[in-house]
């Protein structure tokens, strides 16, 4: 008589098998856990980038606001600038600085009604309390660009206190992530 052999897996080839298994497993388990990762943290890092180019457009778009009273208001140093704009619907000198001790870019705008002294002046002096714009900054610099019609050329100045405006303000903010570069030219009109 004819013996039938049995057809199945010895339990060492099945816990080989389950091994093998296992080591696949994990393998495309920590590939795809890693690749999550790399997603979330690009995408955080992109919405702080975004939120960042969104803060300084909305600087530049202060700037490049057309009022008549821009001309009298636009001062600028090396870390601040000062200027003329609306500010709920009244007219404001809004002041962008670097806040060096707290590492803090602060907008702080002021009524003129606030700042006209009695002898119809304003005042240099800041009355409101600013906000944090920009947390986290390294440095802020301003550059301001101007005609010098005796040389005739084009050169940037770190101060600003002609009695016309500038074509253009160079903003650089420097963090521990970046460092942003833009040119926001000013209408001539």
């Amino acid at each position: 008589m004819k013996k039938k052999s049995l057809k199945a897996f010895s339990l060492v080839e099945l816990l080989i098998a389950l091994s093998i298994f296992a080591v696949v497993s994990i393998a495309i388990y920590s590939t795809f856990n890693s690749g999550f990762k790399v997603l979330h943290k690009v995408k955080d890092i992109d919405l702080a980038q975004q939120s960042f180019i969104f803060k300084v457009e909305r600087l530049a778009k202060e700037l490049r606001q057309a009022t008549h009273l821009r001309k009298l208001l636009l001062t600028g140093a090396k870390t601040s600038v000062s200027f003329g704009g609306i500010v709920d619907d009244q007219p404001s000198r809004v002041t962008y600085y670097f806040d060096k001790s707290s590492q803090n870019f602060i907008r702080q705008a002021d009524h003129l009604a606030d700042i006209i002294t009695d002898e119809k002046k304003i005042d240099p002096e800041l009355k409101s309390k600013g906000a944090v714009f920009l947390k986290k900054v390294n440095e802020i610099k301003f550059a301001y660009l101007y005609r010098d019609l005796k040389k005739n050329i084009y050169a940037w100045a770190e101060e600003w206190k002609e009695d016309f405006l500038p074509l253009a303000i160079q903003v650089t903010i420097s963090t521990d992530k970046q460092n942003y570069v833009t040119t926001i030219f000013l209408p001539t009109a």
